[in-house]
């Protein structure tokens, strides 16, 4: 009695310490479709199909990812009553950074909750109000110095690498001969205070 409503994949990653798909559990919370065969293995050869919902919604939003977690943190609290105070100061803990950090990188902290959960599923012993285990993974995701959101940052920003390309006031010029043909720089030119033509220095 009293059992919340929960995709039975989540609830079979609960029960083995795993950690969660947000999506499915989203998904399970507002679908109103369902795929008829899915089945979950209960050991020793037995194994039980159920109805579950299809997974139509995707985690993009702060507005997901906390719908999402409240529905985790009830079904978890449920089976193990001890672990809500735990799990409530571990979502603070990633809203502040929502709070703070730009919506266009939200990304990045969606991420950077993913490999918590992974951390926390790999490591037993660890517990998700040890923020300080956190700190590294904060740098490797969140910082722009960090590994993670320096690739994806140069990903998404490639340079152009065009040297041919002078800047002189604001503009991009390109270096121009001095009339000797030989490709030299025009210092005027530079300047923006060339008076000759482009066939001049051709």
């Amino acid at each position: 009695p009293g059992c919340p409503s929960f995709p039975l994949s989540q609830w079979t990653l609960l029960l083995e310490g795993r950690a969660p798909d947000l999506e499915k559990v989203l998904s399970g919370h507002y679908s109103t479709s369902i795929d008829p065969k899915q089945t979950q293995p209960l050991g020793k050869g037995f194994e039980i199909t159920l109805s579950q919902p299809t997974t139509t919604h995707k985690v993009k939003t702060y507005g997901d990812w906390s719908i999402a977690m409240d529905l985790w943190i009830e079904a978890l609290s449920f089976i193990m009553l001890w672990k809500e105070t735990e799990l409530r100061g571990y979502k603070h803990y990633i809203s502040g950074f929502f709070v703070n950090v730009h919506y266009a990188l939200h990304t990045r902290i969606l991420n950077f909750d993913k490999v918590c959960h992974l951390k926390v599923e790999g490591q037993k012993y660890l517990h998700f109000d040890t923020i300080s285990k956190f700190r590294r993974l904060e740098v490797s995701h969140l910082s722009s110095l960090g590994m993670v959101a320096y690739a994806e940052l140069h990903q998404l920003n490639p340079s152009s690498g065009d040297k041919g390309n002078v800047k002189a006031g604001g503009v991009a010029r390109k270096s121009r001969g001095d009339g000797s043909g030989k490709g030299e720089p025009c210092h005027n030119w530079n300047r923006g205070i060339c008076n000759k033509s482009a066939t001049d220095c051709s």
